[in-house]
């Protein structure tokens, strides 16, 4: 299965939905899939602020 942006008109909208049903294809809109991403992220940091920041000058360090 392959995620695919499409950018339509919002007329022709009900056709495309109309179209993936009959095709067995699932279809989300943009939003729906960045709230569904947000809701799935962890509530509490699994990092410190110093963690990151040490992580970061340790990337930089090694280029």
């Amino acid at each position: 299965m392959e995620d695919l942006v499409l950018s339509i008109p919002l007329q022709d909208a009900t056709f495309i939905e109309t179209l993936a049903s009959r095709m067995g294809w699932t279809m989300r809109r943009r939003r729906t899939s960045i709230e569904r991403f947000i809701s799935s992220c962890p509530k509490t940091p699994q990092m410190t602020d110093e963690e990151i920041q040490a992580e970061i000058n340790a990337y930089r360090q090694g280029q």
